[in-house]
């Protein structure tokens, strides 16, 4: 558990960051988001992950640790946590001391970036199931790195999927965001070629690996999010900033999010994209307003709201589906099937598309890096388009 504390005109105050995601220095997440949070558990996600070893990249991170947690009780053979993040792996380990099966966690320190390490982990420990929630996300940081968006975010999840497709492992889970639909940003452009990554590894020869995306939209609560900051800033006796009065998001709970990710692993279909059922788009003041209520101050009064003005990257109101996309109920009615009229991009094309991005990152080229992003994107849209 993070602490935060501040010294304002009322003294020394604490928000203090819950990594399991329900409270938020006092704040309940269910009462922000105005309606009940329901945990989700699945008898048909038992039968499939019972007794399996699971590998969860970015497992330090708060969905890849939520994961971790929802996992266990479903009686795994190992769950093997995978971070740079050693501390946040230690934090991850402790959280679980009191679960029965908390032996069946193993944390593992490693970086999906290291092709050779990553090959050898999964030569020695074969996992059955792959969640990969190794990413970075912050949007405007991202617009200055873009090389480190494109390592990770793309490059690296090439390599992993390449991996799974040669071990034979049975699920592969890729973890999205509801930036990559239409992307403006590097971050949505990074994740959307994630997302053609995906599709693209169904179509190779003799494919044994169910290969899937998950999309979804802001976690309510995470670290960075916008709640933690909000909740900081309220502490330390305002302002509180929000970019824009028009500003809104798409919220769920950590919970929800990791208990929806996990029962895709029930769903049929190779190289599917899915996306969750978000609700209705929030606006960002009013979530800001109601959090200042919740401490009995008044907006504007108490505690001051300023205005920013949107970041590099970031859109007035994120969407979920693109254009030219379309949604499909699927058995469960919290999850959606993601269909459009594109093409899976060929394995062939895809190789020179990486081959590219690997030549301009060793050019230490930002902006060209930034342009073969869109493109690739582009590109495949146009396909869409053209047929």
């Amino acid at each position: 558990m993070e602490e935060y504390s501040c010294v304002s005109g009322r003294g020394t105050l604490h928000a203090v960051f819950d990594p399991r995601i329900t409270h938020v220095s006092g704040f309940n997440l269910s009462e922000l988001l105005g309606r009940d949070v329901v945990p989700v558990q699945s008898s048909n996600v038992q039968a499939i992950l019972q007794r399996k070893v699971i590998l969860v990249t970015g497992a330090a991170g708060s969905i890849g640790s939520e994961l971790c947690r929802q996992l266990l009780p479903y009686e795994p053979g190992e769950v093997i946590a995978l971070d740079t993040n050693e501390t946040g792996l230690f934090d991850l380990a402790e959280s679980v001391r009191h679960y029965p099966q908390n032996t069946s966690l193993q944390v593992q320190i490693g970086d999906i970036r290291d092709v050779e390490g990553m090959s050898r982990l999964l030569e020695r420990t074969q996992p059955d199931i792959i969640f990969h929630a190794a990413a970075y996300k912050h949007v405007p940081l991202l617009e200055s790195h873009p090389d480190q968006a494109t390592l990770t975010n793309v490059i690296a999840t090439y390599h992993l999927c390449q991996l799974a497709y040669r071990h034979g492992v049975e699920q592969f889970v890729f973890v999205s965001t509801d930036k990559a639909a239409d992307p403006t940003s590097v971050l949505g452009a990074s994740k959307r070629v994630g997302e053609l990554l995906i599709r693209t590894f169904t179509k190779l020869e003799s494919c044994r690996t169910r290969f899937c995306a998950v999309r979804f939209g802001n976690v309510i609560g995470s670290r960075g999010s916008v709640v933690p900051v909000f909740a900081r800033q309220i502490a330390c006796g305002g302002p509180v900033t929000v970019t824009d009065p028009l500003a809104t998001r798409y919220f769920m709970t950590i919970p929800e999010a990791c208990g929806l990710v996990i029962l895709t692993t029930t769903l049929k279909g190779q190289g599917e994209l899915y996306l969750l059922d978000m609700g209705q788009p929030v606006k960002i003041i009013e979530l800001a307003r109601k959090m200042i209520d919740i401490q009995s101050l008044h907006p504007g009064k108490d505690i001051a709201i300023t205005y920013t003005g949107l970041r590099p990257g970031e859109r007035l109101h994120e969407m979920l589906v693109a254009s030219g996309e379309t949604l499909q109920p699927t058995s469960e009615s919290k999850i959606f099937c993601i269909t459009s009229q594109e093409n899976a991009p060929a394995p062939t094309a895809m190789t020179q598309w990486i081959g590219r991005l690997e030549e301009t990152l060793c050019r230490g080229d930002h902006e060209l890096l930034r342009e073969h992003l869109f493109e690739i994107v582009q590109k495949q849209e146009h396909v869409a388009v053209s047929h």
